[in-house]
């Protein structure tokens, strides 16, 4: 190998035309009488756009109409005060409160089957032949699920959407905090309110603190791990947390579509006519 360097080097006293040319930059930047001038260029970062309270209620309605349905699967994880759950969920939200969620067994045929509207929810445990039917409600969903959220509430969880900009708000303001913004409302008549944090490049939502009336955090929800899903931006991993009922829910997506064709029939949910029903109200 030496050889090979002694050869191509024409002897050992060549000097590399590279380092002549290191020589003379360097002479040049150290000495008075070299013609060339280092010049300090000055670069303007670019304004970063204005961030208003009505541009980013415009944003959120602008990205909860592109969002019109998603079908996907995901693991989720429910921890309350007495018991662990964790299932890999069939995933299926339609509009604002049309839900199908299938809870799947390790052969990935379901074991469970909920559909709900924003009127009734009905459940179905394939393994017990048994169904529940009752109002859906917070209270009638907890005491089938564990999970005290409304339909609606549920479908804004698993697609990310708010509803914030269809609420009527006495007091909004945002701040800038930790190179994030957060924007504060509180609905007419009430003094609990929400934070909302957005990241500020691209103002995703990062996380919604509810607080009640006297200031106690009710909700907690983390959007997290966004990525491009098709041509959204979607937060794959999402949690919640209900600190006065002992509640924790992860939903991590390892599956989704995003505005697929989708037909009202899924909805539809067929019962034998020999399961028992359960009545939740």
């Amino acid at each position: 190998m030496t050889t090979g360097i002694k050869q191509a080097g024409r002897g050992n006293n060549y000097i590399s035309p590279i380092v002549y040319l290191l020589l003379f930059i360097t002479y040049c930047l150290h000495s008075s009488g070299c013609t060339y001038k280092k010049i300090e260029k000055i670069i303007i970062q670019p304004e970063s756009p204005a961030v208003s309270v009505s541009s980013i209620i415009d944003l959120i309605s602008e990205r909860n109409n592109k969002i019109k349905n998603i079908r996907g699967i995901a693991n989720i994880n429910i921890i309350s005060s007495n018991s662990t759950q964790r299932v890999k969920e069939a995933i299926v939200v339609n509009g604002d409160s049309h839900i199908r969620l299938e809870s799947l067994n390790i052969t990935g045929q379901p074991s469970l089957i909920m559909v709900s509207d924003s009127n009734a929810v009905t459940i179905y445990n394939i393994n017990e032949n048994r169904f529940y039917k009752g109002d859906a409600s917070p209270e009638v969903l907890h005491k089938i699920t564990g999970i005290y959220l409304s339909p609606l509430e549920i479908a804004n969880l698993l697609t990310g959407r708010q509803s914030i900009e269809n609420n009527r708000i006495e007091d909004m303001h945002l701040a800038k905090e930790n190179s994030a913004y957060i924007l504060r409302t509180q609905s007419s008549g009430s003094k609990s309110y929400n934070e909302i944090r957005f990241e500020p490049t691209n103002l995703s939502t990062t996380t919604i603190k509810s607080y009640d009336d006297t200031g106690k955090i009710v909700k907690f929800i983390t959007f997290s791990d966004y990525r491009k899903a098709g041509e959204y931006l979607f937060p794959f991993k999402r949690q919640i947390l209900l600190p006065p009922r002992g509640l924790s829910m992860t939903v991590e997506y390892t599956d989704l579509e995003i505005n697929t064709e989708m037909e009202e029939s899924v909805f539809n949910l067929t019962i034998p006519e020999d399961a028992e029903e359960m009545e939740m109200n």
